[in-house]
């Protein structure tokens, strides 16, 4: 009972610490400085364009020649192959980014999409083996996966048309509409194609599928749910939904880590924010943009989170370590959400999501992580004792 006594009391310690970190974390994010992502000429010549798609009509006749039907229905088959699961979308992200290296958008999503991995195999780990039941874990899964299938199946198309636009001319305009991707794209793909500016289009590419997202899975009634559940705002509270990128191996062999502790998940807002925060860590420092790279690029992706902390993590359940399972072990393959095909942008409001990026500094949250995992651990082994 004494041992009982002691845990908990050390767990309340730990929780009060915590609030007051997420908080102090919460504000210094509200305080971060912002650039213009364009100078106002070109913005607003931008903006005016986006607008234009506002009265323009949603439902205009496509007419194809034979040889753009074929690309159509490879690229929805091609979409389709690597939409399986979290492994071959990260897999997918990775070879797109490698053959068209001015798309940083691909890379972020490649990283972000590790990371959703992660989160899945965390359910069936034992870090969390009495914190959530079993029907919240498989809950919380379906959550995670139609989240990344969904942002897959509308940002892949976008990637590999623009692909075929670099070595063709195909044209954009005429090819986005027949994948029901937003008005909000058309413009801005068009600018890329004559102008490449990876900061433009990745915040572009950041809105439009946090706005997707909002409208097309989080506003059905089953994930909003579990965004009000007092489970995840804990899962929230201890950084379980931290966005971590590994850079470089340092002390004991651990890679540290640079990376933004989720809050808020919640607001469409907050999640944009996050995902300009992100690309800011990721390809602000040369140094962390070589080490983000060099472990992309040499350690292979299973969902388990022993790719970057092997001393830490295990994939095998009984080596003495944390156990996070490789993702096929943990959840079977389930076949994508039927999405809606409504567009997000129906308010000219959003463009303003555009218009500035954050200036944030160079940061190692290697420890906060390391605080956050035995956090867990303690509040894990507590509620099997009690």
């Amino acid at each position: 009972m004494n041992k009982i006594v002691k845990s908990v009391r050390r767990c309340f310690y730990i929780f009060i610490n915590s609030i007051v970190s997420s908080i102090q974390d919460w504000f210094s994010g509200k305080e971060a400085d912002e650039r213009d992502i364009l100078d106002d000429n070109n913005y607003k010549i931008l903006r005016t364009s986006i607008e234009k798609e506002l009265i323009s009509s949603k439902n205009q006749p496509q007419w194809l020649f034979p040889q753009e039907t074929k690309l159509v229905q490879s690229i929805r088959e091609d979409t389709a192959k690597w939409n399986v699961n979290n492994i071959t979308r990260t897999k997918a992200y990775w070879a797109f980014y490698n053959r068209n290296p001015e798309v940083h958008w691909a890379l972020l999503a490649h990283m972000v999409s590790r990371n959703g991995g992660y989160h899945m195999t965390d359910l069936k780990g034992s870090a969390l083996e009495h914190l959530i039941k079993e029907k919240e874990k498989q809950s919380y899964f379906l959550f995670l996966e139609h989240s990344n299938s969904a942002i897959f199946s509308d940002a892949y198309p976008q990637l590999l048309l623009y692909e075929q636009a670099k070595r063709t001319g195909l044209s954009l305009r005429k090819n986005l509409p027949l994948f029901h991707i937003s008005r909000f794209m058309y413009p801005v793909w068009e600018t890329f194609i004559k102008d490449p500016n990876p900061l433009l289009l990745t915040t572009a590419l950041i809105i439009n599928e946090q706005r997707m997202l909002q409208k097309r899975v989080l506003s059905k009634q089953n994930h909003a749910n579990i965004l009000k559940k007092i489970d995840f705002q804990l899962q929230e509270l201890f950084g379980l939904t931290a966005v971590i990128f590994p850079h470089k191996e340092g002390r004991q062999d651990l890679y540290s880590l640079t990376g933004v502790i989720v809050n808020q998940f919640q607001d469409p807002k907050m999640r944009i924010m996050t995902g300009k925060k992100l690309y800011q860590l990721l390809f602000q420092d040369p140094k962390i943009y070589k080490g983000v790279c060099q472990f992309a690029d040499s350690v292979t992706h299973t969902g388990s989170r022993s790719d970057y902390w092997d001393t830490i993590f295990t994939k095998n359940k009984f080596a003495g370590k944390i156990y996070s399972p490789i993702l096929v072990n943990a959840w079977s393959d389930i076949p994508p959400m039927q999405l809606s095909k409504a567009d997000w942008f129906d308010d000219s409001s959003y463009i303003e999501e555009l218009k500035t990026y954050p200036i944030i500094p160079k940061q190692d949250i290697t420890e906060k992580v390391l605080e956050n995992v035995s956090t867990l651990q303690l509040l894990n082994e507590v509620k099997g004792i009690i």
